[in-house]
């Protein structure tokens, strides 16, 4: 009978022992794809592709110089999510809290319907001419901001935040309107190289 205990209570320590193995797992998506599942990080440093649909990141999200980079329906909990320095960054319908989302330097950036807590969204350009296009549609800031730099044309619209600002500057070509800050200041005019 006590042997029989101290198998069961092994095998139960087994168990434990391998699921938080998986959970501190990170991954750098060797596939192309990354579908459910739990990590503590994911870092990409490397001309790829990957899409990122529905998992849970107790950790960061790292990439830079990828070609495109999708990350939908995510959760990341206390880390950030920063793209930079990829051919195109969509990040749609993700939550993340006790950290922010920040894209920098990309060709394309898209990002759309995310819910951030705690933390900050930015949509940052190099501010030169090359062709940097960013919409950021629809976000939802408890207790942070919204910054839009330095991108050749950005879309920003409907988004809302609460006890925090929302700021637009050095964008070429700026389309805003429809965006709230609760408890702040919406400053998101239109550049005066604005030729529309």
């Amino acid at each position: 009978m006590k042997t029989k205990k101290l198998l069961v209570i092994a095998a139960i320590v087994c168990l434990l022992v391998g699921a938080s193995g998986a959970a501190m797992a990170r991954n750098d998506c060797p596939d192309g794809s990354l579908t459910g599942g739990v990590y503590d990080e994911i870092v990409i440093n490397e001309f790829v592709s990957c899409y990122v649909v529905g998992v849970v990141v107790t950790g960061r999200v790292l990439v830079r110089g990828a070609d495109q980079f999708t990350m939908m329906g995510s959760l990341v909990v206390n880390g950030n999510v920063r793209v930079i320095n990829t051919v195109s960054a969509a990040l749609a319908d993700n939550q993340v809290n006790e950290g922010n989302i920040v894209t920098r330097d990309n060709t394309f950036s898209t990002v759309l319907r995310n819910v951030v807590s705690g933390g900050n969204i930015r949509v940052i350009g190099d501010g030169t001419d090359d062709a940097q296009e960013a919409a950021v549609v629809q976000n939802l800031i408890f207790v942070g901001n919204l910054g839009v730099h330095g991108n050749e044309k950005a879309d920003v619209k409907e988004n809302k935040v609460t006890d925090g600002d929302i700021t637009c500057r050095n964008n070429d070509r700026l389309d805003s309107k429809d965006n709230d800050a609760f408890g702040g200041r919406v400053n998101c005019s239109r550049s005066l190289f604005d030729d529309r």
